[in-house]
């Protein structure tokens, strides 16, 4: 048990005792004595009149910091905070002579803040020991090339080489802003890991940019000499920028992490290192910061650098063991790697902005809500009307809209509790027109032409290894998700058109697929509108009648994607407008009609809890530990995720 004691040496019964940090134990016939008290040095440049004083009206530390326990803390801070306790106690860190006076000479209280002001004193200091430790230990087979000489003698190495690790030094992490300053090799069978700067600020000489760009060119285009990197999309894409089109890729290490486990917490390369070669090794920004990499002193950044293409090309054959192992190596080798090049070619590609109709209807939408916000005020008085406080108070408080809610629904200001009060008051919808528009302008209209780069062009980033279930995903902007209104911006440049394609009911395919189920077999096999046919089978009702724009085909349409997607009655009632008994009927009588779907779904879910996973097209794994959880809600979780990601996973692939 936690315990309150005094101060000084502690005594007590048998066994031990924690108290905060400190473990008091029982050793032979005595105990283990502690004294936890407040370590009190003369900071640099106090006097010895600012001391007494201190002793004398200072708020004791230990009191200090059972307020700072006793308050609210983040997991991050109460982390930081035992960093900074700890060092205090061992008098590795005092108060800083600032913190502890005010501007008329008071003692101030330890604070929150002022403690993790220390944390960062101590974070420093352990960089600048990691630093020094790195460059110290640094192997033998971490070559810096400086001179023209070493450059040949190392290129010759690459020649008798049938694979590289590559890693390109960057001044920042905007492809299109930011530029190379040095260049990681790793020759993969001699084991030399070298860097090559070109662009630092560091005083020691360096070879010309331009010179070795020229050198390295032969090697990084051909195709013969396999690559290796981590998130290789990057350095392709800086590569690009300098003219040079690399070939031969045949490994990255953070796609291929995502195939091996979708539910790692980060994929940067540090952290699995770490991780999975118990390789202890610190983040970009644990040792720089916010340093772009030709700041940083030559001697230190080879140690850096070349690690990055040791320790990259050590996860590669973990992680090729175990893709060979687990069945998945020919589904990397065959699908994923070979879509980095794809995603590329997309982001190069970017997109063309109508930069006028962007301003006409910029201007259009800002007079639109200027007379929205008129007709807000006439119901609502002058209040923020993106303030949800302020709504909340007026809606409920005042207005007591609340008697329009169903009995038990949360008093909110989002957009499901505004839709049901629309329909008893005119301000309501209007807010409703109000808020679309605001987002439409900020997100879109006005927010779209600042992403331009250079070239006249957007260009967003698509993600492969995004999402647990592979699916792709995209941003700096969203080009996946991109409204009606907004997509009028995009054109295609002179000469050429925009064409727009889409697979035809992809997963409704996937599902007649894995359950057999004969309706929907038969009906993409008869080349029939799978939602009409299926609609006239369930709901008993001539094919004519369960067309495109029916209540049936609709209904049947979005049952079905709530069966592939897990949506339970409450949902698919609001989807559907109907209360949520008949939604729960129309599920029983779906599954009913269609046996083979709802024992797929069963299936997926008992091996789901058997094994922690199910599986997708071509054996790519969805991990889904918390199926086997006791917890029921994280079961549950668990088995709403199992047959969509079978799905949407497979639709992916």
């Amino acid at each position: 048990r936690w315990r309150k004691v005094p101060m000084g040496e502690v005594d007590g019964g048998k066994g031990s005792w924690r108290i905060d940090d400190a473990l008091i134990r029982r050793e032979g016939e005595s105990l283990t004595k502690i004294t936890l008290h407040e370590r009190r040095r003369s900071p640099t440049g106090s006097t010895a009149a600012q001391r007494r004083k201190a002793a004398n009206t200072a708020e004791p530390i230990e009191d200090a910091w059972e307020r700072i326990w006793a308050s609210k803390l983040t997991d991050a801070d109460r982390r930081k905070l035992k960093e900074v306790y700890r060092a205090m106690e061992a008098g590795e860190i005092g108060r800083q002579p600032e913190d502890m006076y005010n501007k008329r000479g008071k003692p101030k209280k330890f604070s929150k803040a002022e403690a993790l002001r220390l944390w960062r004193i101590l974070d420093e200091r352990k960089a600048e020991e990691r630093l020094r430790k790195m460059v110290e230990e640094m192997p033998d087979n971490y070559w810096l090339i400086t001179e023209e000489a070493k450059l040949d003698e190392f290129l010759s190495i690459l020649d008798g080489e049938e694979e590289i690790v590559f890693d390109v030094e960057t001044t920042g992490t905007d492809i299109w802003e930011d530029y190379i300053v040095g260049h990681v090799i790793s020759a993969v069978d001699a084991n030399i890991h070298a860097y090559i700067p070109t662009k630092h600020d560091d005083p020691t000489p360096q070879l010309d940019h331009d010179y070795v760009i020229e050198k390295l060119r032969p090697y990084y285009e051909d195709e013969a000499i396999g690559k290796i990197a981590h998130n290789a999309k990057f350095d392709i894409h800086m590569l690009a920028n300098e003219g040079v089109e690399l070939r031969g890729l045949t490994w990255d290490t953070q796609v291929a992490m995502h195939v091996l486990n979708e539910n790692e917490k980060t994929y940067a390369l540090k952290p699995l290192v770490t991780k999975y070669l118990h390789d202890e090794s610190y983040t970009y920004g644990e040792l720089f910061g916010k340093k772009g990499f030709n700041e940083i002193p030559i001697e230190v950044a080879v140690a850096y650098a070349a690690k990055d293409g040791d320790v990259t090309l050590r996860l590669r054959d973990f992680q090729r063991k175990h893709l060979d192992r687990i069945g998945l190596l020919k589904y990397y080798e065959e699908v994923e790697n070979p879509t980095t090049y794809v995603s590329i070619e997309m982001e190069r590609a970017g997109f063309v902005i109508d930069s006028e109709r962007a301003k006409k209807l910029s201007k259009e939408l800002h007079g639109e809500l200027a007379e929205i916000e008129k007709g807000l005020r006439k119901h609502f008085g002058d209040i923020n009307f993106n303030s949800p406080a302020q709504l909340s108070a007026k809606f409920y408080d005042e207005m007591k809209l609340d008697r329009f809610l169903p009995k038990g629904t949360k008093l909110s200001t989002d957009v499901k509790t505004l839709e049901i009060l629309a329909e008893h008051h005119d301000g309501i919808k209007l807010l409703l027109e109000y808020r679309e528009k605001s987002k439409l302008l900020g997100t879109y209209i006005d927010a779209l032409p600042k992403q331009v780069k250079h070239d006249g062009r957007i260009h967003g980033n698509f993600n492969q290894a995004g999402t647990v279930t592979g699916r792709f995903s995209s941003n700096n902007p969203n080009l996946q998700n991109q409204p009606y209104f907004a997509r009028q911006l995009f054109v295609a440049p002179p000469g050429q058109v925009i064409l727009s394609g889409d697979f035809s009911q992809q997963e409704p395919r996937w599902l007649a697929h894995y359950t057999g189920e004969e309706v929907l077999v038969n009906a993409y096999r008869e080349g029939k509108d799978l939602y009409s046919t299926a609609a006239a089978e369930l709901f008993n009702k001539p094919i004519e009648e369960c067309g495109d724009g029916s209540i049936y085909r609709n209904m049947m349409k979005t049952g079905i994607l709530a069966v592939m997607y897990g949506t339970g009655p409450k949902t698919l009632a609001g989807q559907l407008g109907i209360s949520e008994k008949e939604a729960r009927d129309f599920i029983d009588q779906f599954y009913a009609k269609y046996p083979k779907v709802k024992r797929w779904i069963d299936g997926n879910e008992a091996f789901a809890k058997k094994h922690g996973y199910v599986a997708m097209f071509m054996g790519r794994k969805r991990r889904l530990p918390e199926a086997r959880s006791k917890d029921r809600f994280e079961q549950f979780r668990a088995m709403r995720q199992a047959t969509n990601a079978i799905i949407q996973g497979s639709a992916a692939i």
